[in-house]
């Protein structure tokens, strides 16, 4: 089995902290999210970690610090406009490698607590899917993928759904065996735009009766960071604090609550309430509340 770390999204939901940066090097509580992965990895091979020509050298240069040797594979594209997606990127890596193996997928930019040789020991030959019960239907309301499971199998799939029949929120954690590689490109030949996400593909593998997709359900915890909230909260987690902030960072006569601060910035007479402030930011007399704050911003009150 090979293992893919998929790290080839633009992160556009936390733009500008994400413009020059990738999402999976950001920092939770000062560590790079993909390292909370690789840091528990139980296997001996070397993990594929497939990323984009724009991030290029930032995925070098951790590499080059990283506690596991990893196979970076760039794909070619620089934008947003021009990215492969989930299932194009899996299709480029098996093209480009040669994949004819199972394969472990996992997303870059998610933070699990169960044990990836748990999830292993449970796949049986069938496609593999980590649900996470989030025990409310609110919470994946138009937001995740929710897998419906009867009898042992998943047997549908709802895409962010308006009205979800499930609290099994779909997680980007896979294993798809090698008969069903061939069918990856199948699928992105008759997907219409913007509909080749990981749910899409594997609610049409289940079009085919032959195929069942097997469930792990989990309720430990799960951190999917897109946006400016999740990556707050994740902070919050694992600093153990309201509050996360560079040791570079210098604050005097302010207020920070539920925020996340980068680095090398001051912070004066100002109220920070759920913002992400990049590094070399100086605020005086500023009043800030669920806010992305740039690199390099100066914001001064007269």
């Amino acid at each position: 089995m090979k293992t893919i770390i998929l790290a080839g999204g633009y992160g556009t939901r936390l733009y500008p902290i994400t413009v020059n940066r990738p999402k999976p090097l950001l920092p939770i509580a000062g560590k790079p999210i993909i390292d909370f992965m690789l840091d528990t990895y139980p296997f001996r091979d070397c993990p594929i970690v497939s990323t984009n020509k724009r991030f290029e050298h930032q995925f070098k240069e951790w590499r080059k610090h990283a506690k596991r040797d990893v196979q970076l594979v760039i794909e070619k594209t620089t934008s947003e406009k021009e990215k492969l997606g989930t299932i194009g990127a899996l299709q480029f890596l098996i093209q480009r490698l040669g994949l004819s193996e199972d394969i472990l997928v996992i997303g870059g930019d998610n933070i699990f607590e169960f044990s990836l040789r748990d999830f292993v020991n449970a796949y049986h030959g069938n496609p593999l899917i980590a649900l996470c019960d989030v025990e409310d239907k609110k919470l994946v309301q138009r937001r995740y993928g929710v897998a419906i499971v009867q009898q042992n199998r998943i047997a549908e799939f709802q895409e962010k759904p308006e009205a979800p029949r499930s609290t099994l929120a779909s997680t980007a954690c896979y294993i798809y065996p090698e008969r069903i590689l061939p069918l990856i490109g199948d699928f992105l030949g008759k997907a219409e735009g913007g509909k080749d996400a990981p749910g899409y593909f594997n609610s049409w593998l289940l079009t085919d009766r032959r195929i069942n997709i097997d469930p792990f359900v989990f309720n430990t915890g799960w951190y999917d960071i897109g946006d400016r909230a999740s990556y707050i909260e994740a902070n919050q987690r694992y600093s153990g604090q309201d509050s996360w902030l560079a040791k570079d960072v210098q604050v005097t006569s302010s207020v920070v609550n539920a925020s996340v601060i980068l680095g090398s910035g001051r912070i004066e007479n100002s109220n920070i309430s759920g913002c992400v402030i990049d590094r070399d930011c100086h605020l005086t007399g500023a009043k800030l509340q669920d806010c992305l704050v740039g690199a390099g911003t100066i914001i001064k009150r007269t």
